[in-house]
């Protein structure tokens, strides 16, 4: 449990355990639309393999913070970084944003577990089980983080109309979206912004 092997990944090295999800269609519809202005501070909660968080350092952040609920996925985070040069990042084994005093960036980023389900026997189930209306543990990360761009993921199979009244209520705009259909599923990713903390240069 936990033993890390090395995946290649659209030219990233990445490693993985069977505990943590492997990147896959979700993952590069968000590094599609990831815009990473330099010396930005970022968060990626969710961060499995480290993958999106990686790609924030190498355009330019500042600083990241990498997140993630499963130990075994911090483990391979870490596995991961060790594959490069960085030392401006922290890897931390949390629930979202619990475990920080500060919840204010330039950048948070989250590749969600979207599916209406409730796995939680093993570690890899936190990767996909969104709870019954597959955005409660996206809603439950909007409504604690504060960023002036947040990039997020959600699925067709989900209660959009409850995930977008949250955004709306919340203050938040979608302002950029790509979206890829897999069979009976569609995945979009979305840039969303909050007017009171986003200014003409995000």
């Amino acid at each position: 449990m936990g033993s890390e092997r090395i995946v290649e990944f659209y030219g990233y090295r990445l490693c993985i355990n069977e505990e943590t999800y492997e990147p896959s269609d979700d993952t590069k519809l968000l590094l599609d639309i990831i815009k990473i202005n330099k010396g930005e501070k970022v968060v990626e909660v969710g961060s499995g393999s480290g993958i999106l968080g990686l790609y924030a350092l190498i355009k330019g952040a500042s600083n990241v913070i990498f997140i993630d609920i499963n130990p075994y996925a911090t483990l391979s985070t870490l596995c991961t970084m060790s594959l490069y040069n960085f030392t401006n990042y922290d890897i931390i084994n949390c629930n979202l944003l619990d475990c920080l005093r500060n919840k204010e960036f330039d950048v948070a980023i989250f590749n969600p577990p979207y599916l209406p389900v409730e796995e939680f026997d093993k570690w890899i189930g936190y990767s996909w089980s969104g709870g019954k209306s597959g955005v409660d543990v996206l809603v439950s990360f909007l409504k604690s983080v504060k960023a002036r761009r947040i990039y997020t993921l959600y699925s067709s199979l989900d209660d959009l109309d409850y995930l977008f009244q949250v955004i709306n209520e919340l203050g938040y705009r979608i302002t950029r979206s790509l979206e890829k259909t897999i069979g009976f599923e569609t995945l979009t990713a979305i840039e969303i912004k909050n007017d009171k903390t986003s200014n003409s240069g995000a």
